[in-house]
C-alpha cells in the first residue's frame, strides 16, 4: 500500500514539474471530469442499444373467473367458473426493434464526437493558457528592461547632459512613468497566475511555470482549400452535426416502422373442478383510427429537416470562421510590419540621441525615445498575442489537438 502511495505521489510530481505543452494537454485530457462523464454516457448507450433490440417481456396472468359470493371456492356452479394461467407476448411485425437499436448506435456516435470535440476544446484551453502566460512573460521582460533603464542613477544621466542638469520636473515625470509601468508589470504577473488557475480548472493539474511556447503555424500562408478540406474531414463539431442528422433520419425510419402495429398473442390454460379443462388462444391487433402514427412520422421528418439545416449552419459557421480568422491574421501581420519599421527607426534615433548626450543633447528627448521604444514593443507584443489567439482558434476550427 505504501509503495502504491509513493508511486502515485511520484506520478503527480512528474506532471507538476514537467509542463511541456503536449504533456499538459495529454494530462488534462486524461483527467478532465467532463470527458469521464461522456465516456460513461457512451457505455450506457451501448447497453441501451442491446436493450432496444429485445422483444417486450411476456406478461404472465393468473386469476379466477366468475367467483360466487355464497361459494367463493366453488368451480362447479357455473360453466364459466375456472381458475387459469395465461401468457401474453407482443410480437413485432416490422423492423421497429432493429431500427431502434440502430438509433442508439447513432446516438453513441454523437457522444463519441462530443468526446472528440471536448478533447479539441481542452487542447484549445490549455494552449490559450500557455499563450497568455508566454505573452505576459514577454510583457514583463519589456517592462523590466524599461524599469531598469529608469532606475539608472539620475545624477549620472543628468551629468551627461550639459543643458538639463537641474531638471527636477523631468525627474518627477520619470518617477511617475516608472510607477505606471510597475502597475502594468503587476497586471502581467496576475495574467500568469490566472493562466495557472485555468490549467488547474481544465485538467486538474497544478502547474508551477510555463516552460514551453505555442508555435505559430502561419495559417494565412497556407492553401485555403486545403484548410477547408481539413474542417470537412476532421472537425468533430461537423462530425457531431452529421451524426445528429443520422439520428434524425433513423427516427423517421422508426416512425414509418411503427405505422405497422405489433400483434399480441395470448395463450391460457383454464381449470375447472368437475368439468373439462380447456386451453384458450387469442391474437390482439390494435386499430390505428386516429392518425397518431402518421402525425408522429411527420414530426420526425420535420426534426430531420431541422438537423439538416443545423448541419449546413455548422458547416457555414466553421468555414466562414476560418476565412474571417485568416483575414484577421493578414491584417495583424500588416500592422506588425508597420510597427517593425517604426521600431527600427526608433532604435536609430535612440542611438543618435545617446551619442549626443555628452555634447549637450536633450536628456528629455532621449527618455521620450526610450519610452516610444517601450510602447512600440508593448504594442507589438499585443499584436503577437492576437495572432497566437487567432491561430489557436483556427486550430480549434480544424479539429486538431
Amino acid at each position: 500500500m505504501n509503495l502504491k502511495i509513493i508511486s502515485l505521489s511520484l506520478f503527480s510530481t512528474l506532471y507538476l514539474y514537467s509542463q511541456t505543452l503536449q504533456e499538459t494537454i495529454d494530462y488534462s485530457i486524461k483527467n478532465n471530469y467532463q470527458l469521464q462523464i461522456l465516456e460513461e454516457e457512451s457505455s450506457i448507450i451501448s447497453e441501451q442499444k442491446a436493450i432496444e433490440g429485445l422483444w417486450a417481456d411476456p406478461v404472465l396472468k393468473v386469476g379466477i373467473n366468475d367467483i360466487q359470493a355464497d361459494h367463493p371456492l366453488s368451480r362447479n356452479i357455473e360453466a364459466m367458473q375456472n381458475q387459469f394461467v395465461s401468457v401474453s407476448q407482443s410480437i413485432p411485425l416490422s423492423n421497429r426493434l432493429e431500427v431502434a437499436s440502430e438509433i442508439e448506435e447513432e446516438k453513441r456516435k454523437v457522444v463519441n464526437q462530443k468526446v472528440e470535440a471536448l478533447k479539441v476544446n481542452i487542447a484549445f484551453g490549455v494552449r490559450k493558457a500557455f499563450i497568455d502566460a508566454s505573452n505576459a512573460q514577454k510583457t514583463l521582460d519589456i517592462l523590466d528592461e524599461y524599469i531598469g533603464f529608469l532606475n539608472t542613477p539620475m545624477n549620472l544621466l543628468i551629468n551627461l547632459s550639459a543643458v538639463e542638469r537641474d531638471s527636477v520636473e523631468k525627474y518627477i515625470k520619470t518617477q511617475l512613468l516608472q510607477k505606471l509601468y510597475q502597475l502594468q508589470r503587476e497586471n502581467a504577473l496576475q495574467r500568469q497566475k490566472i493562466a495557472k488557475e485555468k490549467i488547474e480548472l481544465i485538467g486538474n493539474l497544478k502547474i508551477d511555470n510555463f516552460s514551453d511556447k505555442v508555435s505559430l503555424h502561419r495559417y494565412e500562408q497556407q492553401n485555403l482549400e486545403g484548410l477547408l478540406d481539413k474542417i470537412r474531414e476532421q472537425s468533430p463539431e461537423l462530425a457531431m452535426a452529421t451524426a445528429l442528422k443520422e439520428v434524425a433520419n433513423r427516427a423517421v425510419e422508426l416512425a414509418r416502422e411503427k405505422e405497422q402495429a405489433d400483434i399480441i398473442v395470448t395463450g391460457g390454460y383454464y381449470q375447472r373442478f368437475d368439468r373439462n379443462d380447456y386451453i384458450s388462444f387469442a391474437v390482439s391487433y390494435p386499430l390505428y383510427t386516429h392518425g397518431k402514427q402518421e402525425r408522429q412520422k411527420v414530426q420526425a421528418m420535420k426534426r430531420a429537416n431541422i438537423q439538416n439545416i443545423t448541419y449546413r449552419q455548422a458547416k457555414v459557421q466553421l468555414e466562414q470562421g476560418l476565412k474571417i480568422s485568416l483575414h484577421e491574421l493578414k491584417a495583424l501581420y500588416q500592422e506588425l510590419e508597420i510597427l517593425e519599421q517604426s521600431r527600427v527607426k526608433i532604435l536609430k534615433l535612440i542611438a543618435n540621441a545617446k551619442s549626443e548626450l555628452t555634447t549637450g543633447g536633450s536628456l528629455v528627448h532621449y527618455y521620450e525615445l526610450f519610452s516610444q521604444k517601450t510602447n512600440n514593443a508593448l504594442t507589438m507584443n499585443k499584436k503577437y498575442l492576437s495572432i497566437a489567439l487567432i491561430e489557436n482558434r483556427i486550430t480549434q476550427l480544424l479539429g486538431e489537438i
